[in-house]
Formats: structure tokens, C-alpha cells, sequence
């Protein structure tokens, strides 16, 4: 059973499709008045996303091995309402409720 908070949240796995897992998510303004969305994922990493109205989201990781790392990404809603991201060759998906 998820936690309460918990959202899903799809991983490119090593055989190039997505592998479905829970994760943690928030939602929160930030300080400069910008929706955010707080993930912790399966194994444990944080990262903070600010999804832009241009496809872009920015992802800044606040710990683990990208610990301080600032990632320009792409998006865009899939066919589930999803939020589809691509990190270069990486991609995963978010759902939030």
C-alpha cells in the first residue's frame, strides 16, 4: 500500500521503457510566487521541479549523487494527464493528484 502522499512515477528502466514506481510528491509556491513540485523517488532522491508554460521544467536536485545539480529539461502532458520528461536520453513520468 502507498503512503498517503505518495504519487506514481514512471523511470526509464535498462530496456529503454518506463517501470512504474511510487514516489513522494508536494506541491508548494516557492518563494518567488512559482508553483513547485517536491519529488523524493524510489530510491530516495529529492528534487525540486518548476515546470514552465514553454516545455520547459528545471530540476534541481537537493540530494543524493546530483546533490546541488541544476537540470533544464522538456515536458509535456501525455495521454493520462501525466507529465512526460526528458532529461537528454532519460525519461520519466509524474503524476500528480
Amino acid at each position: 500500500v502507498a503512503p498517503a502522499s505518495a504519487g506514481t512515477c514512471w523511470f526509464q528502466n535498462y530496456s529503454g521503457s518506463l517501470s512504474p514506481t511510487y514516489c513522494s510528491t508536494y506541491v508548494r509556491t516557492n518563494a518567488n510566487g512559482h508553483r513547485v513540485i517536491d519529488v523524493v523517488d524510489h530510491e530516495g532522491t529529492e528534487m525540486t521541479m518548476v515546470f514552465w508554460t514553454d516545455s520547459s521544467v528545471e530540476i534541481l536536485y537537493t540530494n543524493g549523487h546530483y546533490n546541488g545539480n541544476r537540470v533544464v529539461a522538456t515536458w509535456y502532458y501525455d495521454d493520462d494527464g501525466d507529465r512526460r520528461i526528458y532529461i537528454g536520453d532519460f525519461e520519466m513520468s509524474l503524476r500528480v493528484s
